[in-house]
């Protein structure tokens, strides 16, 4: 019987950066027109091991073959880029460009010397038809909403005639119908013959749409079976390497009624906010915003800390009337926001760690308005390691160097420094595997049960379930309804997205 020829074969691929081994003899297997979950905790290997299939990396030993031919390592991404295509998460697109001119960007048909563009929408639209996806070829990328960016970006690899498709949490900054949408569009794509990688934390969407999964420990491959012979207990455990892993559960009763609220907001509006706000949030409360994406979750939240000021009502901590017209007014009166997104808002990805970490509380550590103590600000850093478990080889790695998770942690580490008494939190788990999302729940337990208050959004809704003692419901910029007592309301992630709609 011949041998199987794969779409993608990677034999004891091992990945050195400075003597440090991020893939160990790991090997990984792609049959022609499946698709496969690569998973694994944050740091264990995967982007590494996806970076050096599309060329980004080229790996220090081992060999990779596409259909059967194997490799050199001095193939490039741009030679790699007719079988093989990687879509990354932070999306690749120019906004003031149309989604035709975005997908054949570098690659244009020419007529006479001249873009052909009547070709490109053309070309786009068959495409978009064959998969039942209704974008506008002429629409500018930036009015388009965050589900039909990812399309465009699936359109673009398609349209290079690429054979692979790697993709790097795809996934992440969906919402439900757009999740899928999305996992229709594979299932189309896998019927055409393509073979495809996902790469995400979201387990339960590997269990539901994929055809086998690889998972990645410490740098080594641990597992690989089709789906139909495991199950999620067995992936989350292969994962994660060990057993008995249980994840954060639900918050405990609390009846927060009778307390004087923390927060108070009152009747304000922005920009964005049309119609008067009115919510309150108690010592020790976790309130949710949950709702659609562009409902009005985020905008909320930045017209709390500044970015967005409120135009006119009244934001009272503690009784006391607050001024907020920019961030700097809202962390020196105690209001501390951890962003949607960690690497344009919430770091400074070319600075350290140590950086990183002291920049939000700078002026606590200046020492007669000129020098910092920088033994003060060591021992800070050095507790934010160790409070929320940040793995990294020191406190002046630069923090790009660190995985999603361990970049999250420390985004979360810094907000506390703060000494915040409202944390506003926009997706804090976003991108992070299930160890990393413990450790920043945990931190939220931690602040709460100090007297702290949290107002809470994830794009998770098991996590909104999980964490909250109040759900406020979004729509419009607007509060249209509310769930109380949470950890008793038996809500289901049906029951809150139905509430949402």
């Amino acid at each position: 019987m011949p041998e199987e020829i794969y779409a993608i074969e990677m034999r004891e691929i091992v990945m050195e950066f400075s003597g440090v081994r991020a893939l160990d003899k790991a090997d990984f297997f792609l049959r022609q027109g499946q698709v496969m979950g690569l998973v694994g905790k944050n740091g264990a290997g995967k982007s590494t091991l996806m970076k050096i299939i599309n060329g980004v990396y080229t790996q220090t030993s081992g060999t990779v073959s596409f259909f059967g031919n194997m490799i050199d390592r001095s193939v490039t991404v741009k030679e790699r880029e007719h079988t093989v295509a990687m879509i990354y998460q932070d999306y690749s697109l120019v906004g003031e460009m149309t989604v035709a001119e975005n997908i054949f960007l570098n690659s244009e048909p020419i007529r006479r010397g001249l873009i052909a563009d009547t070709s490109c929408i053309e070309k786009t639209k068959a495409f978009f038809d064959s998969m039942d996806i209704h974008i506008d070829p002429r629409e500018k990328v930036k009015n388009l909403s965050t589900g039909d960016m990812q399309m465009v970006e699936i359109a673009k690899a398609i349209m290079k005639n690429t054979k692979i498709i790697l993709m790097d949490e795809p996934t992440a900054a969906l919402d439900a119908e757009a999740t899928v949408k999305f996992f229709e569009i594979i299932t189309k794509l896998k019927e055409k013959g393509y073979s495809i990688v996902i790469s995400t934390h979201h387990l339960q969407h590997i269990m539901d749409n994929c055809d086998s999964v690889t998972i990645i420990r410490d740098g080594k491959t641990c597992m690989a079976k089709p789906i139909q012979d495991t199950s999620l207990t067995e992936v989350i455990a292969q994962m994660l390497g060990e057993t008995g892993f249980q994840a954060r559960k639900s918050r405990p009763y609390r009846n927060y009624d009778h307390e004087k609220p923390l927060l108070e907001v009152k009747n304000i509006t922005s920009k964005v906010i049309q119609k008067p706000l009115c919510f309150e949030i108690r010592p020790g409360e976790v309130v949710g915003l949950a709702g659609l994406k562009g409902a009005g979750r985020t905008e909320i939240m930045n017209c709390l800390y500044g970015i967005d000021p409120f135009k006119s009502g009244e934001i009272l901590l503690q009784g006391k009337s607050l001024k907020i017209k920019q961030p700097k007014d809202a962390i020196k009166n105690g209001i501390f926001l951890v962003p949607e997104n960690r690497h344009t808002q919430g770091l400074s990805l070319m600075h350290t760690l140590y950086d990183n970490a002291l920049l939000p509380i700078l002026r606590q550590l200046t020492r007669k308005k000129v020098l910092i103590d920088d033994k003060k600000g060591k021992q800070i850093v050095d507790d934010i390691i160790d409070t929320m478990k940040v793995k990294t080889p020191g406190k002046n790695v630069v923090i790009s160097k660190l995985s999603g998770g361990n970049q999250q942690k420390v985004v979360v580490g810094k907000a506390l420094k703060s000494n915040p008494k409202i944390l506003l939190m926009d997706d804090p788990t976003y991108g992070v595997d299930i160890h990393a999302k413990l450790d920043i729940t945990n931190s939220i337990s931690r602040f709460t049960d100090e007297g702290g208050g949290v107002l809470f959004v994830s794009s998770e809704l098991i996590e909104m379930i999980e964490n909250c003692d109040r759900i406020l419901l979004i729509k419009y910029n607007q509060i249209v309804g509310e769930i109380r007592d949470v950890p008793n309301a038996g809500l289901t992630e049906d029951s809150l997205m139905a509430a949402i709609q």
